[in-house]
């Protein structure tokens, strides 16, 4: 129940999401690269590092963006596009870097950003991206790319996944939020067992929020959407204890460019309730 109440003031609070850079097209790795270089240069709680490079050398970066300390407070990690032609996925992770850059002084988002260091990732996958392909180079599926504790390999082939695997170890973050494009759906562990989590509860009243938050129907444990193996979600559960979610934002992979500010939109909403009944089970 009191996730219920809960849920009816943050559907409020997050009904009217304004977005400052334009969704009018889909944005190219330049684009990306230089904008994500001026959000750091404007606010001075953004901050970004490199990660590395992808297998045909493109740089990969993230931000870290927080009023907390940095050191001590728990982190939340954010990524898009572990599939390259899902590039939904990619504009909602730059929709939830504005919303969180621009709208610092509103009170519950300074809030959260005195709780949470939040971690965004737009581009995991950037050569698949570039060439407009779900897999990375070499054709492996960088989500298939992660150890779980029911499959049985072979895991990090990727350079990519291998960089996702470092900054997991570096941060040890309390919850994470891999965005996806193909679906609408909120998903948490485990991918590869029929066997509930141990925090399935917790897993079920978050996911709750997040759909309805972003008016999808569909929330569940992700072996009940379709069996996988080598999900990012199951490893940074297993790894770490990582609240982990997939978080599914457009039916397409890619939708009309038209449709392209709705989804983002919508995308920053289910980013808000996520964080947010994060923070309310993070209190009790």
């Amino acid at each position: 129940m009191k996730y219920f109440f809960y849920s009816l003031i943050l559907l409020s609070f997050c009904s009217n999401v304004s977005l400052a850079i334009s969704f009018k097209n889909y944005h190219n790795l330049k684009d990306i690269q230089f904008y994500m270089e001026e959000v750091t240069a404007q606010y001075d709680h953004v901050h970004m590092k490199k990660l590395g490079n992808s297998t045909l050398g493109i740089p990969i970066h993230y931000l870290i963006i927080t009023k907390a300390d940095l050191a001590t407070s728990p982190k939340i990690y954010i990524n898009g596009t572990h599939h390259g032609n899902e590039k939904a996925s990619t504009e909602a992770a730059l929709g939830v870097i504005d919303y969180l850059s621009r709208k610092h002084k509103d009170i519950a988002i300074s809030n959260m950003l005195h709780k949470f260091v939040f971690i965004v990732q737009p581009l995991v996958n950037p050569d698949g991206h570039s060439q407009n392909s779900r897999l990375a180079s070499g054709g492996i599926d960088p989500n298939r790319d992660y150890p779980s504790p029911f499959g049985k390999g072979p895991y990090f082939q990727l350079k990519e996944t291998q960089l996702v695997a470092e900054l997991m170890e570096r941060y040890q973050f309390y919850a994470s939020a891999a965005i996806h494009s193909g679906m609408e759906a909120i998903l948490w562990p485990w991918g590869s067992s029929a066997k509930k989590s141990a925090h399935e509860n917790l897993f079920l009243n978050v996911g709750r929020l997040i759909a309805d938050a972003m008016a999808i129907r569909s929330y569940q444990r992700s072996y009940l959407d379709y069996r996988t193996e080598g999900e990012f979600i199951d490893y940074a559960y297993m790894q770490y204890g990582t609240f982990a979610f997939t978080i599914e934002v457009s039916r397409e992979a890619s939708p009309d460019k038209k449709q392209l500010p709705f989804v983002v939109q919508k995308s920053v909403k289910g980013i808000l309730a996520f964080a947010s009944g994060l923070n309310k089970a993070h209190s009790h």
